[in-house]
Order: structure tokens, then sequence, then C-alpha cells
């Protein structure tokens, strides 16, 4: 046998299954080039190897390219959306958060709501944490901005300052964590910031009537009374009605802490209408002490001795020949004092009967001195305490 084989009769010179060059696609040259290559050799009669062209690519159709296209989108399109709600969930989980809900409710006159939101208890003492008290205060917090967070852990906290009366001042809260949402997210909870107070002290009877921030209250017996407050400037009024008066004044509460204000001290005075009342009080005393038939009236500045024990008295009486003038002064420990400017005048009789025959005995004149404290009012007058005799008291109008 013999390894050669009869040409196919369409190859030339064994190139029969080549390509002429002009064929080819993307070949680049003149047409005599074209024709060397299919005699199979170059221009200049070295030989060559043709290139075998590659079946064309098979292109994507229109609704497969779209699908893909769609696809890569909507993963993109669920990435971002997992980076923003995540950061939109952490901006709305931050510690600040809570903290800002209570100064906006604040700032907005909230009273009642801003309480709520920071865990603020209230009981009936606390009559100026009221949205009508903290419409009438001045100096309001009007805005504030947060500074800085710190968490530690379970615990974060929130330094902001707050705008009153036209500065800054500055602020610490405290919130702990209570838990997460989704298992992510920290819930924080604001901690009551401890609230500031507005001191009042009154130099007057107990139970004297103040007026802060329009809201009444009533002191008690040392005369001083602090109430919690917001952060604000709250005016002090004295109310003693028609019987005594006191210059007021302001207290300013700045921010949180527990920043007492400046006590706001006044001290109660008489009315002309409580002088007059005073002066019918020491009146009505003189005269219970003159209408005694005792030579020794209980309580009184005067009284009469060196009775005869061999004689018997009858028709005791005292006259009164002058009354004493009195001046009524400020207030002290005791009450308004009163002092005696000139004394009055009394004179004691006494009919007698013994064995020496009958007769009348008397005694003075005598002076009647009516100091002593006027040491409050009520609806029928003043109330009149004497400094001498036993200290018995009487209520004149």
């Amino acid at each position: 046998m013999s390894d050669q084989h009869t040409p196919d009769p369409d190859q030339q010179d064994g190139w029969g299954a080549v390509p002429s060059v002009a064929s080819i696609r993307g070949t680049q040259g003149t047409p005599a080039t074209a024709q060397n290559a299919q005699a199979g050799t170059t221009a200049h009669g070295a030989q060559y190897t043709p290139t075998v062209s590659r079946a064309p690519r098979r292109k994507l159709r229109r609704g497969q390219l779209i699908g893909i296209i769609a696809g890569g989108t909507a993963v993109v399109l669920l990435l971002v959306a997992g980076v923003v709600g995540y950061s939109v969930g952490s901006a709305t989980h931050s510690a600040d958060r809570p903290v800002r809900a209570f100064l906006d409710d604040l700032t907005a006159g909230k009273v009642a709501d801003a309480l709520d939101a920071a865990g603020i208890d209230r009981t009936k003492a606390d009559v100026l944490l009221t949205d009508a008290a903290y419409a009438k205060a001045t100096a309001k917090v009007t805005g504030y901005r947060v500074a800085a967070t710190r968490t530690d852990g379970d615990t974060a906290t929130v330094r902001a300052y707050l705008r009153q009366a036209g500065r800054d001042v500055a602020a610490t809260f405290t919130l702990d964590k209570t838990g997460t949402d989704w298992g992510v997210f920290p819930v924080w909870e604001l901690q009551a910031p401890e609230l500031g107070s507005v001191d009042v002290s009154v130099r007057g009877p107990s139970g004297a009537s103040v007026q802060v921030a329009g809201t009444s209250t009533k002191t008690p017996k040392d005369g001083t009374v602090g109430l919690r407050a917001l952060p604000g400037t709250y005016a002090v009024t004295y109310d003693g009605g028609k019987w005594t008066k006191a210059t007021g004044g302001s207290a300013v509460v700045g921010g949180f802490g527990g920043s007492a204000s400046t006590p706001v001290q006044m001290t109660a005075t008489l009315t002309d209408a409580g002088e007059q009342a005073a002066k019918r009080a020491v009146d009505a005393w003189v005269d219970g002490c003159i209408a005694s038939n005792d030579a020794a009236p209980a309580g009184c500045s005067f009284y009469a001795y060196g009775e005869n024990p061999a004689y018997t008295y009858t028709n005791e009486k005292w006259t009164l020949e002058s009354r004493p003038t009195v001046a009524v002064g400020s207030w002290t420990t005791n009450g308004w004092l009163v002092s005696t400017t000139t004394f009055g005048r009394a004179t004691f009789t006494a009919d007698i009967a013994g064995a020496g025959g009958t007769g009348t005995a008397t005694a003075g004149p005598l002076n009647v001195n009516a100091s002593g404290y006027i040491t409050g009012f009520s609806s029928s007058g003043a109330t009149f305490r004497s400094a001498v005799g036993n200290g018995s008291s009487d209520t004149g109008s």
C-alpha cells in the first residue's frame, strides 16, 4: 500500500480547501497580493499559511439582555436600600433622639408631653409643672443644640446647650438602654433630669399666700417654700389680701441639674387697713382688761394690790382714764411688733366693809402698757398678743 492518496480534483496543489485571501473577512491587501495568495505564495514567493476564520458569536436576544440588566439593578437597589435602611434606623435610634423629643416639646410649651417623655413624676405640690404656669414664665428655653453624645455600654450621656434668655446654658442628660428593635438598633430611655426650683421666703405669718407665675401657694410654718420648676424666669408676688402687703420679685431657674434660684425674700408689712385693724385689736385687749372685776386682771399689764384681808371687797371695777398710744412696727419672729409710745391710765375702785366700818378703796391711776405683737389676721381682723402679764390675747375688729 502506498500512503499517498488521489488528489481531490477540486484542490490545487493541496490548497483547494483553503479559501482565497480575498474572501477572508478583514484581509487588507492589493489585488496582486490576493492573486499571489490564491496561488499559495506571497508576492516574494514565500509559502503562505492561511488563517482559519472563527464562527461569529451569537448575539443575546433583547429579552435576555433586559433580564440581566434588571437583575443586576435589583441587586444594587437592594444593597442601597439596605444601607439607607440601616442608616435611617441608626439615626432614629440614636441616643440623642429622646433628648431632642423632650426639648422639642419643652420649647413648644407642651409641658405635660415633655414631662411624660422625660419620665418626670408630678405631685400636687408641683404647681409650676403645668402648661398654664409655664406659659406665664419668661426667659424660657427657646432653642437648643446637641453638642456631644457618648455611649458607655448600656448608658449614654448627651451634652446639650439650651438657649435661654439670650445665652447658652449647658445641660447634661443621661439615658439607659432598655432593649433593641429587631435585635439590631438600641432603644434608649431618657432618665428624668433633675429640675431646678423657685425658692420663696416670706417674713410674715405662716400660711402666707404667694403667687408664682400666676399660681397660688402657701408658705409653711417657717415661711419658706420651694417649688420645682422648668428653666425660666418666674414672677413672684405676695397675696396678703387687704391686711398685709409685700414687695415681690422674680426667680430665675437656669437649665437643669437641680439649680436653685436665688431666693425671693419678701417681708410682709401692714396696709392702712391692717394698721387700723392692729390698733383695734390693741384697744380690744385693753377693753378686756378694763372689763375685769379682778384687782389683778389675768394677762394684763396693770393691777391693784395691798388689799386688807380684814375687809370684804365688793363692786370692784376698773376705769380707763386714757388709752395707750401704740405704733406697729416690722415683723419679728413673734409677729409685728407693737410698741407703746404713750402709756394709758386706769384706776381701780371697790366698796369695802369690815370691823372698822364701810368705805371705798381706790388704786391708781396706773400705767396701761399695751406692748406686744400682732401675730396674724383673720376675716374678722387682727390678733394681738400682749408682751406683758401672762400673754393672753384678744381679737378685735
